[in-house]
Parts: C-alpha cells; sequence; structure tokens
C-alpha cells in the first residue's frame, strides 16, 4: 500500500540505527575504559563477584604487609637474641676462667666486674629492644600483656600467635617452694568453745579464714580439740572454697606426716609470702607455738623464671659485682640460659621461615584472584575492536537506508501529475 502520513520502512530504519547506536556506544565506553563492566547494567552478577574479588585482593595485599611486618619483628627479636646469647657465652666463659685457683683476689674482681655488667646489658637488652614501641622481649605486650602477639596473615581474620615473652630457659620453669611447721594438737586447740575459726596471715599482709563451718565439719567437736590432722583437712577446705568463690586467696596446701605440717605454695601464687602467725579467729590470739623451720615461697631454676623480665631470677641475682662468676651453680644455671635462648631463636627462625611461605602463598592467591577478575571485569580489545568496526560499518548503512525510506515517499507525486 502507498502512503504518505505513515513511512513505515523509515521508522524501522531508525529504530535499528537507534540499537546499533547503544551498541557502538557502548563499545566505545569499554574501549575507552578498558573495563566490561561500566555500571551495573552492563553485568549485574559480574559487578556482584567482581566486588567481592576487589575486598579479597585488598585483604590479602593487607595481610602481605602484615606479614612483612611480622618478619621484620621477629628478625628484631632474632637479632637481640643473638646479641644476648654472645654475653652469655661471654660470661659463662668468665665463670670457667674464675674457677681456676692461678687468679689473684684482684684478677676475680675485675671478672666480677664484667660479668655483673654483662648481666645488666642482658637485662636491658631483654627490657628495652623495640620494634615499633613494642619492647618485643620484656613479655609484656599482646592483648593479653603476656609477651604473645597475633599476627593477622589473611584477608579475614586468619592470625598465628607468636610468643616473644618468657624464653623459659630450660629449667627456668617455676617450682613451687615450702614451708614446714610444727604443729602439735595442743597448739592449736582452744580448749574451750572460745572461736569461730581461725585467721592465716601471710608474710605479704593477705589473708584466709577458716570459718566455723569448717572446722565443725573436719574436727570432731570444733576447735575445742581440733588435731592437728584435722586443722589440716579446714585449712584445704577453707582454700578450696575461698577459690570457688572467686576471691583471690593464696595458692597453698597443706599436709601433715606426724606433727610436722608443710605448706607447698603453688607456681600460679599471687605472690603472698609465707604464713606469719595462725590465729584465732574471735579472740585474734596468736598461737605462738607454732614454729617455721623455713619460709614459703616459690623458687625457681635454671636461668628464668620469666615475668615482666625475660632475665629474671637467676640472672638478676648476678647483675651485682660479688662472687657470682664463682658459685658452683653458675655455669650450670649459664648452660641453661644459653639452651633457653637457643630454643626461642629455633622459634623464631621457624616462624621466619613459615611467613616466607606465607607471603609467596598470598602473592599467589592475589595473582590468581586479579586474574580471575579480570576475566570479568576487563574489556578484551580483540573483541571490542571488532564490534566496534561491525556497529559503524551497520550505522553507515542505516544512515543510507533511512535516506532511501525517505525519498520513497517522492513516487506519490508522480500519481498526482
Amino acid at each position: 500500500m502507498t502512503v504518505i502520513n505513515t513511512n513505515t520502512a523509515a521508522t524501522l530504519t531508525a529504530n535499528a540505527l537507534t540499537e546499533n547506536q547503544r551498541a557502538m556506544n557502548q563499545t566505545m565506553e569499554r574501549l575507552s575504559t578498558g573495563s566490561r563492566i561500566n555500571s551495573a547494567a552492563d553485568d549485574a552478577a559480574g559487578l556482584a563477584i567482581v566486588s567481592k574479588m576487589d575486598a579479597q585482593v585488598k585483604g590479602t595485599n593487607m595481610a602481605i604487609r602484615n606479614a612483612n611486618d611480622a618478619i621484620s619483628m621477629i628478625s628484631t627479636a632474632d637479632g637481640a637474641a643473638i646479641e644476648i646469647d654472645s654475653m652469655l657465652q661471654r660470661m659463662r666463659e668468665i665463670a670457667v676462667q674464675s674457677l681456676n685457683e692461678t687468679n689473684t683476689t684482684s684478677d676475680l674482681t675485675n671478672l666480677n666486674k664484667e660479668f655483673a655488667q654483662l648481666a645488666t646489658e642482658i637485662d636491658r637488652v631483654a627490657n628495652e629492644t623495640e620494634f615499633n614501641d613494642k619492647k618485643v622481649l620484656k613479655g609484656t605486650e599482646g592483648g593479653a600483656t603476656d609477651g604473645k602477639i597475633d599476627f593477622n596473615l589473611g584477608s579475614n581474620t586468619a592470625t598465628i600467635e607468636v610468643d616473644f615473652g618468657d624464653f623459659n630457659m630450660a629449667g627456668g620453669a617455676a617450682v613451687a617452694g615450702t614451708q614446714t611447721m610444727t604443729i602439735t594438737n595442743g597448739d592449736i586447740q582452744t580448749g574451750a568453745a572460745n572461736t569461730d575459726g581461725y585467721k592465716i596471715l601471710f608474710t605479704s599482709g593477705k589473708s584466709m579464714i577458716i570459718t566455723e563451718a569448717q572446722v565443725d565439719t573436719a574436727a570432731t567437736t570444733g576447735a575445742a580439740d581440733i588435731t592437728a590432722a584435722e586443722f589440716v583437712a579446714a585449712f584445704n577446705t577453707a582454700n578450696a572454697a575461698a577459690d570457688d568463690n572467686g576471691v583471690t586467696v593464696p595458692e597453698v596446701t597443706a599436709a601433715i606426716v606426724g606433727n610436722v605440717v608443710t605448706f607447698t605454695e603453688g607456681t600460679g601464687n599471687e605472690g603472698q609470702g609465707a604464713i606469719a602467725s595462725i590465729s584465732l579467729l574471735k579472740t585474734n590470739a596468736s598461737l605462738t607455738a607454732i614454729t617455721t623451720t623455713n619460709a614459703l615461697e616459690v623458687g625457681t631454676t635454671g636461668a628464668a623464671a620469666g615475668g615482666s623480665s625475660v632475665m629474671a631470677a637467676d640472672i638478676s641475682d648476678f647483675k651485682t659485682a660479688g662472687t657470682q662468676a664463682q658459685t658452683s651453680t653458675t655455669i650450670a644455671e649459664l648452660d641453661a640460659a644459653i639452651a633457653g635462648v637457643a630454643a626461642k631463636r629455633a622459634d623464631f627462625g621457624a616462624f621466619l621461615n613459615r611467613l616466607e611461605h606465607t607471603v609467596d602463598n598470598l602473592n599467589n592467591v592475589v595473582q590468581n584472584t586479579v586474574t580471575a577478575r579480570s576475566r570479568i571485569e576487563d574489556a578484551d580489545y580483540a573483541a571490542e575492536t571488532t564490534e566496534l568496526a561491525r556497529t559503524q560499518i551497520i550505522a553507515q548503512a542505516a544512515t543510507a537506508m533511512l535516506s532511501q525510506a525517505n525519498q520513497q515517499a517522492q513516487s506519490v507525486l508522480a500519481l498526482l501529475k
């Protein structure tokens, strides 16, 4: 049908030209930006995947930085440990030399001066070595201030823990201290119902109460005729009950053989000291008949016991110029210290090797994730330039066809002549 008002061919050609123009604009945008996805409309699902991959890549890159920082911190600690080991070796050398009786008194004095200075420097290095304002060997860093530091080595929260604190120098673990008392039945019996329990006072000022109920449970008729063995039972019951209630009490347990009571201080004590007195609670009268044969104190073996300084205990004892180098146990203590430093350096070395592999793995993760993201996000220039050429040719052809469609209406004029 020949018409003038409606040019269907021109309309079809114009629509085709519009669609082609849109495709050509998208191709030109991709070629201009280098990205296949420039808006959510380009690929909604792909955009969501790329966003997650971006987070993983950025998190992993930060984990690589964290791992490298960890390597630097551990290397700093290991470097300090090297110097500590060198000084311990020299101290042992002095100790061996000082035991030779060819030395004069003046020689020994001079040897002890160097020995004490080396011990002082070991303590200083252990307490003052820093990395990023953190005293890495003091044993007070980390979330729990116990010298244990967490390093986040993943794109999310994958951590490893490195203990920079106590070198645990061989026999340097704390050992329980003991205090013995000779206690007879008459020492702790009241003879009458004039008390409702006992008060245990420690040299630190801390105290513990043995209640009347606890005494009555352990003894036949209470404090009036309590035996030494029953008193020990009441003591242990009171200690356990206080612990269960969350009250801070001395970590001490009692045992009896004959009339000798042994109080043993646990290694996790609060530093309460020895038992100073045992008193009747109501009258506060001290039971003076009880005698102490030795003080209650947690001891240490080896060269260090940890705490605020990795060179506590015996190493600290070496810091005063005296006769420490000539003490019979000095060489054994230094051997323990040297072994402890070597063990800690082995830990540091193991972590350093581990972290190097961690960095390599994280770099591999980043590389593969970036590659995967590129396949989704980046524009394929070969495909896009081909698409651009196609759309440009179609645009030229569509423009020519639109011109032809507009000229078709001219044929109607021939019918009107």
